[in-house]
């Protein structure tokens, strides 16, 4: 019986490693994409939302910016945190909010290890412009999302 459900939950988390490399596709071709395809500058809503290629070496708002080599040991440690959480827990709500953690992580992660290789110092492409947030991209998104969903979820259960 153990290993039935050994077996179930090994299926069910296919799917979500399924999802996952579809985020990360999505994420690396958009910022292929608009590094290769945008020139100058779209704003839209009286410049609150456009999009805006920069780089960024550090992690969220810049955080530990000029040390690629630092945030990425850091993401790959939490992604790795991240694999043994969705692996050891059992609950199913957390799994969609981790995976979309994780997805994001290894989408800067492969970006920013592809920049050290190439000799761009670990620059990771963000082009999304929202009011005064500092520029991010599909992979910031998906942490965020991720994060929002765990806090919503921890808050909910308080109640």
């Amino acid at each position: 019986m153990q290993g039935l459900c050994y077996f179930k939950r090994i299926i069910n988390l296919k799917k979500y490693y399924f999802l996952s490399s579809f985020l990360i596709t999505f994420d690396l071709f958009t910022k292929y994409f608009v590094r290769n395809s945008i020139n100058s500058s779209y704003f839209f809503l009286n410049e609150f939302f456009g999009l805006e290629v920069t780089y960024n070496t550090g992690i969220a708002w810049g955080m530990l910016s000029g040390h690629a080599g630092y945030t990425l040991i850091l993401s790959v440690c939490v992604s790795i945190w991240l694999v043994r959480e969705i692996h050891n827990k059992n609950n199913e709500s957390l799994r969609f909010p981790l995976f979309l953690i994780l997805s994001g992580a290894f989408g800067n992660i492969i970006e920013r290890v592809y920049g050290l290789v190439i000799g761009n110092g670990g620059k990771v492409t963000d082009f999304i412009v929202l009011g005064p947030i500092p520029n991010f991209n599909v992979a910031d998104s998906l942490i965020s999302v991720g994060l929002a969903c765990l806090l919503f979820g921890e808050l909910k259960s308080q109640k």
